[in-house]
């Protein structure tokens, strides 16, 4: 029986004025004809407008860990509707995330039509190199399993981060290939990002400090020295450089279409990352735009202004253009 219907010895309970319940449709249901003196009437579109915000979702447990995702889905109007995916990496310098930091601009990005998960991942010192990467990759993997739940375009799925999650998300775009960056078989699972967002994300860390910056980089204490165990970058130049994305691009490989943001006075992770990687890419053939912002700082809503999302949306709207 429908929980919302009552038993045949409740309802013989009920006064006589008692209405039961009626299984009815939206069309067929009865519009109220109620018309109070003085009522104001207001007419809208009824559709659906905002985005729904799952929080909290597990995906994973690792290392005794739940992780989760919030994930934001499109208004949908339709059961069949289908959306591209954005993987979302937000920047921590590798350290415990504030997930809540672009939420607000998460779901503006999701009004223009895309499912967004946005990632939590294990973090340094106590877990180190390459987890972030292992958990962005699990967590896609999760996404595209539930793609139906969520409404997602199982194709069509994205790689975006600011910061550490710049760095994160394009280190995982260029080493599809590499089992070392995945936890779950890539040949039973492989992934396939059509294209890779990255916000004023590190690139060469072993580089940071040999350019004008308000932190140390490099020493065992730095937050850098803690993603890969407490070390000094300078003395371990081989670990380091297995976190270069630029080391993972070569003229046969096969790698997503790049957007790199970055503004030209960031004080915690210098232009100069992006220009790097942003070379790399060129000197190798591959589809990138890197757009500086002028005067902007590290991690500024100038990156989440009108101006910047429309250069997103049409970067995403050509790459997907390109890939169909």
């Amino acid at each position: 029986m429908n929980k919302h219907f009552m038993k045949k010895s409740d309802l013989d309970k009920m006064p006589s004025d008692y209405i039961e319940p009626i299984d009815e449709s939206y069309e067929d249901f009865p519009k109220s004809s109620l018309n109070p003196t003085g009522l104001k009437s207001l007419k809208v579109d009824l559709k659906n407008n905002y985005p729904k915000v799952d929080l909290n979702v597990p995906y994973a447990v690792k290392d005794g860990k739940e992780l989760h995702l919030q994930i934001i889905i499109p208004p949908i109007n339709h059961p069949q509707e289908r959306f591209p995916l954005i993987m979302y990496v937000q920047g921590s310098a590798f350290h415990k995330q504030d997930l809540g930091l672009h939420l607000a601009h998460m779901i503006e990005v999701a009004k223009h039509g895309y499912v967004v998960a946005m990632v939590e991942y294990r973090y340094a010192p106590e877990h180190i190199f390459p987890v972030q990467v292992r958990d962005l990759n699990t967590a896609t993997r999760f996404m595209l399993e539930h793609s139906n739940q969520y409404h997602i375009d199982s194709k069509n799925y994205i790689a975006w981060g600011d910061s550490s999650g710049g760095h994160t998300v394009a280190l995982a775009s260029v080493t599809e290939d590499k089992q070392f960056f995945s936890d779950e078989d890539i040949d039973v699972f492989p992934l396939n990002f059509k294209a890779s967002i990255d916000f004023y994300g590190p690139t060469d860390i072993s580089q940071m400090n040999k350019v004008p910056s308000t932190q140390d980089h490099v020493t065992e204490h730095s937050l850098e020295g803690e993603l890969f165990g407490s070390i000094n970058l300078y003395e371990n130049p081989d670990i380091v450089q297995k976190a270069n994305p630029i080391n993972y691009i070569s003229k046969d490989k096969t790698i997503p279409p790049f957007l790199i943001m970055h503004g030209d006075k960031d004080r915690l992770v210098p232009f100069q990352q992006s220009c790097l990687l942003y070379e790399a890419l060129k000197e190798n053939n591959k589809i990138v735009e890197f757009y500086r912002i002028d005067d902007s700082d590290h991690a500024t809503d100038a990156f989440f202004t009108s101006e910047a999302l429309e250069i997103v949306f049409a970067f995403l709207k050509e790459t997907d253009k390109d890939n169909n």
